[in-house]
């Protein structure tokens, strides 16, 4: 640790490293924090690790900022779930929350101070008209975007056009699949839905259970294109590992849906990383199951350095060479995976025309 400098990937494995810092490491770490979106899970990490109270003031004050804005967005996702309810009370009996908004409403502690970019809902195909003829007839508009995206959101994706309610801004994804059209054809995501959890404060919405929910987050982070928050979002699977690892059954649990939904790599990788970054513990007989696929150990081998460059260095101060190449290769892979081949090139010139035109930042696209 001591041939360079202690990033927040160190501080969120080792908590016990920002007492060995100087003020202006801090608050580079601070910093780091802030633009990875991960101030208010640092401040959960430190309470965990029984070190709050020796951090300096200063320090103290930063991360409570963070954590504010994680207890704001928290206030603000209860009450959009009582809207909800009162706009689908005639058209869906009920929903799923997935992603980000799924672990705000799990109340687990450790979890606490997870910042996430929009409400994720999952609901059936069947009912995506009525539940939109509902949300654009109440306050709700879809998101500014070009025809072009909305052909891409159509055709590709797994969820309709985002939604963003005209007074209060709050931005809403409706997913009428847990995985995009291609990995569907691959993977059977039905075994994901077989199993859920009713929290009292979702009701009548569901959560996916533990297992299904890291499956899901596993093979979504491992095909996607956009690794900005990739550490944030390893991080999640490290603590859902971590907390829910400890039921009796998860790992049971994990290995059987694994092998309901189809050949996939992302759990082996999930899980590696996990152990390479964070130290994560796995269980013998979880390692003997992974270990049974060679070409599994081998595209972990084979996109090892290139993972570990966008997870660790996704703060622009890290940023190199190393890391522009490696976003640039799994950026294509991560189209490779979710569009088939013949519409790549055309999708790519067409994105960077889009992106040339005017927009607000938080529209850019870059699927």
């Amino acid at each position: 640790m001591t041939s360079r400098q202690v990033q927040l990937i160190d501080i969120l494995c080792l908590p016990t490293l920002l007492l060995t810092l100087d003020h202006k490491s801090l608050y580079q770490i601070i910093t780091e924090a802030r633009h990875l979106s991960l101030l208010g899970q640092l401040k959960t990490a430190c309470e965990l690790d029984g070190i709050w109270d020796e951090l300096p003031l200063f320090m103290q004050q930063q991360l409570l900022s963070g954590f504010h804005s994680f207890e704001k967005q928290k206030k603000a996702l209860v009450f959009e779930h009582e809207e909800l309810k009162a706009q689908f009370k005639d058209v869906l009996p009920s929903w799923r929350y997935i992603r980000g908004s799924a672990l705000q409403f799990s109340e687990v502690e450790m979890f606490k101070g997870r910042i996430k970019n929009n409400i994720d809902i999952l609901i059936s195909e069947n009912h995506v008209d009525a539940v939109l003829n509902q949300l654009l007839n109440h306050g709700w508009r879809y998101k500014n975007i070009t025809d072009y995206e909305e052909t891409f959101y159509c055709r590709w994706s797994n969820q309709t056009t985002p939604l963003i309610h005209k007074e209060r801004r709050t931005e809403l994804a409706i997913h009428f699949h847990l995985l995009p059209k291609t990995l569907r054809h691959k993977l059977d995501e039905t075994p994901l839905l077989h199993h859920h959890t009713s929290p009292i404060t979702a009701h009548p919405a569901t959560l996916l259970s533990p297992e299904a929910m890291v499956t899901h987050q596993a093979i979504m982070f491992f095909n996607q294109v956009n690794f900005k928050y990739g550490l944030r979002d390893l991080y999640d699977l490290h603590l859902q590992f971590s907390h829910f690892g400890k039921q009796r059954l998860f790992w049971h649990n994990l290995i059987q849906l694994h092998q309901q939904i189809g050949k996939d790599n992302s759990l082996f990788m999930a899980l590696g990383f996990c152990h390479e970054l964070f130290a994560l513990k796995i269980p013998d007989n979880m390692m003997q199951f992974l270990n049974q696929h060679a070409s599994h150990r081998f595209i972990f081998w084979l996109y090892k350095e290139r993972f570990s460059e966008v997870i660790r260095n996704a703060f622009p101060n890290y940023q190199n060479s190393d890391y522009r190449f490696a976003v640039k290769s799994l950026r294509f892979r991560g189209r490779l995976k979710r569009m088939p081949l013949y519409a790549i090139l055309p999708h790519i010139i067409k994105k960077e025309i889009i992106n040339l035109m005017p927009h607000e930042e938080d529209e850019e696209i870059i699927y």
